[in-house]
């Protein structure tokens, strides 16, 4: 990523008149500081002034999911289906801050090693999270290789007192940090020990990720801006869509919570699936519709169809037609004769037993 990019995306970076110090953008700066007044996930104000800010006697209500403002359940919250007042319940508010004034940032050093340009120095990381009574503090740190090899894998005890494990999306219970000493100080010399300024970091937010652990890192790529939003920044595609999209992938799946070494696994695939499909001499079969156009499957008179964001498989071959193209042929009628080459008419033929996008 470009230096810009990583300002704009709120990465924490050495400054470049003093580079023991570290500068964050202002759009990042003020989502850490811990302002006098915050919003709970229930939607209750705040007042972060008290030391016992987080307590209630009638506890927090609230939402796993988001509420959706499009299609059939326009309104309704993904998690329950419902607009009650909430789904879930912890008996402590929480707070999104970071507490990054709490630990001192280290940087990744320049050590001259013969495997600092070989596939040995790629790696993949994914941090989970949990809220305690300063804010978000990592919980879980995953560091993959380039084949998906475990590097290191840990669970971290945070500095502060845990108010919800926020295990619907950490995956993290109370028995995985009964008897956890891994300080996030072990974390970063440990990392410290895996990672130099050469090392090139995968992941999905990685901004979120080296924030959490206090590290400085410049040689990076995320995914969310490699596969990017179609709104454009600041809106960011989710892993799961990414996966489901190009990977035909199925993670996060209900509310069970995140596998870090999974999602670090599945941002190494897609950076793989990325080169892959870009460096190949034929055609890689890649979604080009946007998710907005279509409803589900439409069939017209001349054997055409077409199937809204078909899960293509990355390894067949087909042919990638433009979303200009595709709405030209949907929407004009009479529709322009479509006749495909013969060495894939078989596909688009809606008589066969079983539909091209599956084979």
């Amino acid at each position: 990523m470009s230096y810009a990019m990583m300002v704009e995306n709120g990465f924490p970076l050495p400054d470049k008149k003093a580079p023991d110090n570290i500068t964050l953008s202002e759009n990042m700066y003020s989502k850490l500081l811990n302002q006098p007044t915050q919003m709970c996930r229930c939607g209750k104000m705040l007042s972060m002034l008290k030391d016992d800010w987080y307590l209630d006697v009638d506890g927090c209500k609230y939402h796993l999911g988001k509420q959706v403002f499009s299609g059939p359940d326009y309104g309704l919250y993904s998690c329950c289906k419902t607009t009650s007042q909430g789904c879930a319940f912890n008996k402590h508010h929480v707070s999104f801050r970071r507490p990054v004034e709490n630990h001192k940032f280290v940087q990744t050093t320049d050590v001259k090693s013969e495997h600092n340009n070989q596939a040995s120095n790629i790696f993949s990381i994914d941090c989970e999270m949990a809220f305690t009574t300063k804010g978000l503090e990592v919980v879980k740190i995953s560091l993959i290789g380039v084949r998906g090899e475990v590097h290191y894998d840990s669970y971290v005890l945070p500095k502060n007192p845990i108010l919800d494990y926020n295990t619907a999306f950490s995956g993290v219970r109370e028995e995985h940090l009964r008897n956890v000493t891994t300080t996030l100080e072990d974390v970063q010399k440990r990392l410290l020990q895996l990672l130099n300024k050469n090392s090139i970091l995968i992941g999905h937010g990685v901004e979120n990720d080296l924030l959490a652990l206090n590290i400085v890192h410049e040689n990076v790529i995320d995914t969310s801006c490699v596969f990017p939003h179609e709104r454009g920044h600041p809106m960011k595609n989710s892993l799961k869509y990414l996966a489901k999209i190009y990977l035909q992938k199925i993670i996060h799946d209900g509310f069970k919570g995140h596998d870090s070494v999974e999602d670090a696994q599945t941002c190494m695939e897609l950076m793989l699936w990325k080169i892959y499909s870009e460096t190949r001499s034929t055609f890689v079969a890649q979604p080009v519709i946007s998710k907005p156009f279509f409803p589900k499957v439409i069939q017209s008179s001349n054997n055409f169809l077409l199937m809204a964001n078909p899960p293509f498989k990355a390894a067949f071959p087909t042919v990638i037609f433009s979303p200009a193209f595709v709405c030209f042929q949907v929407t004009i009628f009479p529709l322009n004769p479509f006749l495909p080459p013969p060495s894939i008419a078989p596909f688009f033929n809606p008589t066969i037993p079983k539909p091209w996008w599956q084979m």
